[in-house]
């Protein structure tokens, strides 16, 4: 009969000491009295702490809770998990773990207990920004529905009274509705198609021109609301760019929807594009409003943030400039903003007017 399989043996202690090392979550051994007696590489990336300053100090030391919160060991779990807690890093940076404890199993153990806690501030970021997303979201359909249905109503019911000109400003308002409705939707589908993995972008020869005309006969209604004018300087003569044509006017549109909305009303916004060189083609929308603090500004892309939390008369998700970035960085371009003399903000991106073979 043929011999059993024999078991494979064990990981030599040195090769078990790598293998915990290399794990990115953190692991901490800790006494009864909550000294650290182990503490591994991605403790000491987590933490800011190394081995060395680490052992021998209480936990309450190395991972300590925000101001004003207790001890971290009083949070400690006799087992099991804790699933958020907030901790400074060494550097006094605010931290969200997720955290285990359980019992350390082995002889001479004497009472000892392993940590493993994980970095989730940026999951937890992400959650509270879903959560204002979901929380925002109905309002922004819920506003042009319902001016949409006020003006439809208002037209079945007085159609026979209205003059000319009544219905004339009634179509406008659906048209204005309609216009919010389909941008607010290109760009949640945008969003969805970008966090999926899914986002191409489909290069053709473009008329640039032609993106101009078709930015602006989409705003025209949200530029007449707010009695804005659109003041465009284009460079004579300009090529035929390699651009995905229908994305290349999502970012005008956006660009020129967010300078009207924060832009004082019956002021112009300029749009301009120009070459920058013989490659390279650069655009630029300008406001006259407050403007956006230095501090503030790396944040702008970023997606459900909003240039102005504190007005409340002021309202998105905050996707549109987050698929600006999406689209121009998918082109190959750049996009940034700048102060203008005066009050008031320049938005630019630059797009190489040929895609990569």
């Amino acid at each position: 009969m043929p011999n059993p399989k024999k078991s494979s043996p064990a990981l030599p202690a040195s090769a078990l000491d790598d293998l915990v090392q290399s794990i990115p979550e953190g692991i901490a051994v800790i006494d009864p009295a909550g000294q650290v007696t182990f503490f591994n590489h991605g403790a000491e990336t987590i933490s800011g702490w190394n081995s060395r300053e680490a052992l021998g100090k209480p936990i309450d030391g190395i991972l300590p809770l925000s101001v004003g919160k207790g001890r971290f060991q009083d949070l400690l779990p006799a087992g099991g998990s804790l699933p958020h807690v907030n901790v400074l890093t060494r550097s006094g940076q605010e931290i969200t773990l997720s955290l285990a404890r359980t019992p350390l199993r082995s002889p001479d153990a004497a009472g000892r207990s392993v940590l493993v806690f994980r970095d989730v501030t940026e999951e937890e970021s992400a959650q509270r920004l879903r959560s204002y997303f979901l929380a925002n979201i109905s309002h922004e359909f819920r506003t042009p529905l319902s001016a949409l249905k006020a003006s439809v109503e208002l037209l079945l019911e007085e159609i026979g009274d209205l003059t000319t000109a009544e219905t004339v400003e009634l179509v406008k308002s659906l048209h204005f509705s309609v216009t919010g409705l389909q941008t607010l939707i290109d760009n949640l589908l945008e969003s969805v198609s970008i966090e999926a993995g899914r986002f191409r972008i489909r290069r053709s020869p473009t008329d640039l021109h032609t993106v101009v005309v078709e930015a602006e006969k989409v705003m025209k209604p949200l530029l007449e609301r707010r009695n804005q004018t659109l003041v465009i300087e284009l460079q004579p003569d300009l090529p035929t760019a390699d651009v995905d044509p229908m994305r290349l006017t999502q970012v005008l549109v956006n660009l020129i929807s967010n300078a009207s909305k924060y832009g004082p009303m019956d002021k112009p916004i300029e749009l301009g594009m120009a070459l920058q060189d013989e490659n390279t083609l650069r655009v630029s929308v300008s406001d006259q409003g407050t403007g956006i603090p230095l501090e503030e500004r790396a944040n702008v892309f970023r997606r459900f943030i909003r240039l102005d939390e504190k007005d409340k008369a002021q309202y998105g998700i905050g996707l549109g400039l987050s698929v600006v970035k999406s689209i121009v960085e998918g082109h190959g371009g750049r996009v940034g903003l700048d102060g203008r003399p005066g009050g008031g903000l320049t938005f630019w991106f630059t797009l190489p007017l040929k895609g990569e073979a």
